[in-house]
């Protein structure tokens, strides 16, 4: 019983903490377990410490590491939706370090690097480092290539950094690099961008299409080009300024289906070489209209597509109670108001320098307003094929190209028989009745003879005349169902 009134209880002896820890988080704790395993005197403790020392000098390379990253390192940040992504990830698939990262990110096609014709294959392969850090030398300099993967509202987006000790300048040689790599696989190509989550892009690459293949007036085609010219001559921009005009053009392309309105908005921008980012109003509200507007180049085309197909046009009269209540009732074809677009295109915020092309299977559906001098400044209808357009697209397909690569076994038909032929063609052919790409369909169809095309033209007339009447009298069914 003494003993148990004279027995006092051991305090818990608790850790001080030291200075140590302030750079070394944990770091007393550490080194008292280090005390006590030491003071041990068994076989695991040699093992015991090579961990410890293991761990430790991991954890200290680690936080020296990042610091020197943090005050000696230049980095720079890639966005996922901006072209320089485009220009380093296909700079960095052609690096020897991607082919040797343990983590990848396998692709199928061509989304992430540019190929020629010869190296197509079926389902073709392509990989780029994916989720971690990549070394490399550039320069004698060592650099590091980080990607990382990070929630974009309900997707994930890679995101990209490239990290360099020294000087930024070489940091900044390894982007040029990048970008004149990138514009020499784009070379004699068009780049099409498209809007997706309110961001612009690159969605295809293309062969430039010359202009001599769009066959169309040769009047209008002319006076375009030259309408364009004059535009983006370098001395046109103070001219405009000196003025006081803004500095833009805008065109509207107009007329049936088929008559070649986008392929001449590409060729046109092949011809200057621009790019072409493709807008489609349906699927954007005003917000993500003001953010693509701003991330706009300086020099472009601006495309907008089918700019009938949503319905923007406004009333600017008072409207009866009746009148409302109709409208109301009626289902919303679009979300974007009118005057954003509006003020989108030439309001006091809106870019200057690019060019704005409109195409519209309806000119008479469209408001005043988009139309008017000011926002569009040339009309160019499309109309459909008469006997000139159709003459010279057959002779486009028939008649053959010095690159062409000859059939041996088939003599090529000479250029005065194609002629002929497309003489006895149009006539056949009415004007006026179908578009050039229907006729040039039809031609491709048989561009192995020319005199099949010509015999085969009456039942293909026939054909597409049936197809027309059928596809009339399904619209006419659906109107009365709904």
């Amino acid at each position: 019983m003494a003993t148990l009134n004279n027995t006092t209880p051991t305090p818990s002896i608790l850790p001080q903490v030291s200075v140590l820890d302030f750079f070394l988080p944990g770091s007393t704790s550490i080194i008292t377990t280090m005390e006590l395993v030491l003071s041990m005197n068994n076989g695991a403790r040699p093992l015991f410490v090579c961990l410890l020392l293991l761990f430790l000098g991991r954890h200290i390379c680690r936080y020296i590491w990042g610091l020197a990253e943090t005050y000696f390192a230049s980095t720079v940040h890639i966005s996922y939706s901006t072209e320089v992504y485009d220009m380093v990830v296909l700079w960095v698939a052609s690096q020897p370090f991607a082919y040797r990262a343990r983590s990848s990110l396998a692709h199928v096609g061509w989304t992430r690097t540019f190929r020629s014709e010869s190296e197509k294959q079926k389902k073709p392969l392509s990989y780029s480092p994916w989720d971690g850090t990549f070394y490399f030398i550039y320069k004698n300099h060592l650099f590091w290539f980080r990607s990382t993967e990070k929630d974009a509202g309900y997707r994930k987006e890679e995101a990209i950094t490239i990290s360099g000790f020294g000087s930024p300048a070489v940091l900044k040689q390894l982007f040029d690099h990048c970008r004149d790599e990138y514009l020499r696989h784009t070379h004699n190509k068009t780049t099409v961008f498209e809007h997706q989550e309110g961001k612009w892009k690159r969605t295809k690459v293309r062969s430039i299409r010359p202009l001599s293949t769009v066959v169309m007036n040769e009047e209008e085609k002319e006076g375009l080009v030259k309408d364009i010219e004059g535009f983006l001559n370098s001395r046109s921009r103070m001219w405009y300024t000196n003025r006081g005009i803004p500095y833009r053009r805008g065109y509207l392309l107009y007329g049936l289906p088929g008559t070649g309105k986008s392929s001449l908005c590409l060729s046109i921008a092949g011809r200057f070489d621009l790019d072409v980012y493709v807008l489609n109003i349906s699927d954007i509200d005003a917000r993500s209209l003001n953010t693509l507007f701003t991330e706009l180049p300086s020099s472009c085309v601006l495309l907008l597509e089918d700019v009938d197909a949503v319905s923007m046009t406004q009333s600017r009269q008072v409207e009866t109670n009746s009148e409302r209540a109709e409208k109301n009732s009626k289902k919303p074809e679009g979300k974007l108001p009118l005057s954003n677009l509006l003020n989108a295109l030439d309001g006091i915020s809106s870019h200057e320098g690019r060019l704005l092309m409109m195409t519209t299977n309806h000119i008479d559906h469209l408001d005043p307003a988009l139309i008017r001098a000011g926002r569009t400044d040339k009309r160019i209808e499309l109309p459909l094929a008469d006997k000139d357009v159709m003459f010279r697209l057959f002779c486009m397909v028939f008649k053959q190209s010095t690159s062409d690569i000859q059939d041996p076994g088939k003599p090529a038909e000479d250029d005065a028989a194609v002629e002929q032929s497309a003489h006895k063609f149009v006539e056949k052919v009415p004007e006026m009745e179908f578009s050039p790409a229907e006729i040039q369909s039809f031609l491709l169809e048989h561009r192995g003879s020319a005199c099949a095309a010509v015999r085969k033209s009456e039942q293909w007339m026939a054909r597409m005349r049936m197809e027309r009447k059928k596809m009339g009298r399904t619209d006419s069914l659906v109107t009365v169902s709904d």
